[in-house]
């Protein structure tokens, strides 16, 4: 039925010229977008959902930069640069890995030329969390402020350590004075994920701030403000949201594309419909089963009508208003 359905909207696309339906409770759907005119960045989907979950702006700051494709070891992943870290979509993990944190910390750490592992070490001390790991104390306000924060783990009150420790790391170093780029001598302590600095002409809780290694790290490779190097013109399609694509989701006109959804209630009525590149959108007011595993898979998509630019598919179910988002990019044969 839902290959059936699929098949029915494009050659109705064709039938139509490629004119959208008014369908409000779509358009609604789709207001995922949280943009911010300090730096004329957006984010979406499931980042912007981790970045509001996990801190937002105090831990993460803004945005530096749209989500794009990067290597990161070696590999293609989907990430997007903010102030203070870099998130990467690891759809190969389960939620919440699925989202990773760079290791900022210790990448600023290297760019400079420093050995983390040179910096002198401690013994434990009275009042402080002492790491055995790495060999140095957290102590004051620094540990306040780690404790404090941490990814949401448990979805419990309260953050625990092993939160904590998602969050930042372990520390890199003890606390030490060094000077920052704006020429003024700080304390600051290294951490894997982050730089804790003490901030004594701030009021509290703002006299323990996290550094903005977002922006020194891109600033020192060149990015500024722009994006990395990506593979354009592919960069900016977004991965997918409940759902599997392929062979790949930048494509030419007229080849094929394999789709999977997964996440609903088993046998839930599931609507769906296409957003167009020009903005409009196509769908249909009927609905279809899912089926009893609450997913599908192997669904195919003709593109062989589409005109091109970055079209989304998207499932909702009547019931659960779980949502899976297939994002594809058809450039021109």
């Amino acid at each position: 039925m839902f290959r059936h359905r699929l098949q029915l909207i494009t050659f109705t696309l064709i039938a139509l010229g490629l004119v959208g339906w008014s369908l409000p409770n779509a358009t609604q759907a789709q207001t995922d977008r949280r943009c911010f005119q300090e730096t004329g960045f957006c984010i979406e989907g499931r980042i912007r959902e981790f970045w509001e979950q996990n801190g937002g702006l105090p831990v993460f700051g803004f945005p530096i930069a749209p989500q794009g494709e990067e290597l990161i070891e070696g590999r293609p992943f989907q990430v997007q640069w903010f102030q203070r870290n870099r998130l990467e979509l690891h759809p190969e993990n389960a939620r919440p890995y699925d989202v990773l944190l760079g290791r900022l910390g210790a990448d600023r750490l290297n760019q400079q030329g420093r050995d983390w592992q040179t910096f002198p070490r401690s013994t434990a001390q009275a009042g402080c969390r002492f790491f055995a790991e790495t060999g140095h104390n957290v102590c004051g306000g620094i540990l306040n402020a780690w404790r404090a924060n941490g990814l949401e783990l448990d979805g419990r009150a309260g953050k625990t350590e092993a939160e904590n420790l998602a969050l930042f790391g372990l520390p890199l170093s003890d606390a030490q004075a060094e000077t920052l780029s704006d020429g003024r001598q700080y304390i600051v302590q290294w951490f894997e994920r982050g730089r804790f600095e003490l901030h004594p002409e701030n009021a509290p809780p703002f006299d323990v701030l996290l550094g903005l290694l977002g922006n020194e790290i891109r600033n020192a490779s060149g990015g500024g403000a722009q994006p990395p190097p990506t593979a354009a013109p592919c960069a900016d399609v977004p991965e997918p949201i409940n759902g599997r694509i392929r062979p790949s989701k930048c494509i030419k006109q007229g080849d094929p594309l394999i789709i999977d959804v997964f996440g609903f209630q088993p046998n839930e009525q599931v609507g769906f419909w296409l957003n167009l590149p020009d903005g409009s959108i196509f769908g249909t007011i009927e609905t279809v089963d899912i089926g009893p595993t609450g997913s599908i898979q192997g669904l195919p998509l003709d593109t062989e009508p589409l005109p091109t630019g970055l079209w989304s598919l998207v499932f909702e179910g009547t019931s659960s208003k779980h949502q899976a988002v297939i994002y594809f990019k058809v450039l021109e044969r």
